[in-house]
């Protein structure tokens, strides 16, 4: 009877961490699409067109027939990602003290991740756009201590993107990789591409977390632009295509660590 438990009991983690690699695997899905959003932004200069944010790309999905059931699948995946990173943090007694923490924080914004890819496809489809951006901002800032929310937000996001630039200079990212056993060639290879993406990501969201500070100072929920609102207003300019073909570039790199890590990710490890 034990063994048998115990079979259950194995069968069940490796599903478990099946479907979390297919979380990461539709992150992975979420960029590329992000990108061609990105380039499109750049062709229309800004006008028009889908978002390029995570309403924009759930909308590329939801469009398909089976659109509805791979929203739902990144939920569960998103969730169940979040849910091992957390139990691994508690379990991993080698790990430092900071790592299990950044990994139980890694674990809890996942989870809570996944209810942006589960309320699009329960209904609300304008979860994740600028206007539903701004929409909660208005209704945070109306809160007690509202403006220090919003401005509290905002620093911890400018922080969070710097701790990332931080982990691809120091190649810390390379901790959470079971690459033991790998050719030389590969090693190197997730290496520079996690580097190089993972910066490029930071740095493509660092004016987010500025602008949710500038509208909790102004008190203005308008200021609080999201992803898509900055690149059109740098699209507008004539240098603006030029720039968002680097973000575009930076982005589709990340992409491509994303599927890395999907392969490759110790999803029992704090790291």
């Amino acid at each position: 009877m034990s063994g048998t438990t115990a079979d259950v009991n194995d069968r069940g983690e490796r599903a478990a961490r099946g479907v979390a690699r297919f979380g990461l695997a539709a992150r992975t899905t979420f960029y590329l699409l992000l990108v061609g959003l990105v380039i499109e932004v750049a062709v229309e200069r800004g006008r028009g067109g889908r978002q390029a944010n995570a309403h924009g790309a759930l909308s590329l999905v939801a469009s398909n027939p089976v659109g509805d059931a791979a929203v739902v699948a990144t939920a569960v995946g998103f969730f169940v990602f979040g849910v091992l990173r957390i139990v691994g943090a508690a379990r991993d007694g080698q790990a430092q003290w900071w790592q299990r923490a950044s990994t139980g924080l890694q674990g809890l914004f996942y989870v809570a991740l996944a209810w942006v890819p589960l309320e699009f496809a329960l209904g609300r489809r304008q979860v994740g756009s600028e206007q539903s951006q701004h929409d909660e901002t208005a209704t945070v800032l109306h809160w007690p201590l509202g403006r220090e929310i919003v401005a509290a937000v905002g620093v911890v996001l400018v922080c969070v993107c710097a701790w990332q630039i931080r982990t691809a200079l120091t190649r810390s990212f390379d901790d959470g990789l079971k690459l033991t056993g790998q050719p030389h060639w590969v090693r190197r290879l997730v290496s520079v591409i996690g580097a190089v993406g993972i910066a490029a990501r930071a740095l493509v969201f660092v004016p987010i977390g500025v602008f949710l500070v500038v509208a909790a100072v102004r008190s203005d929920p308008r200021r609080a632009d999201g992803l898509d609102a900055a690149l059109a207003r740098v699209a507008r300019h004539a240098w603006g295509p030029a720039v968002l073909g680097v973000v575009a570039l930076g982005l589709l790199v990340f992409a491509c660590y994303s599927g890395l890590e999907a392969r490759f990710r110790d999803l029992e490890a704090a790291s």
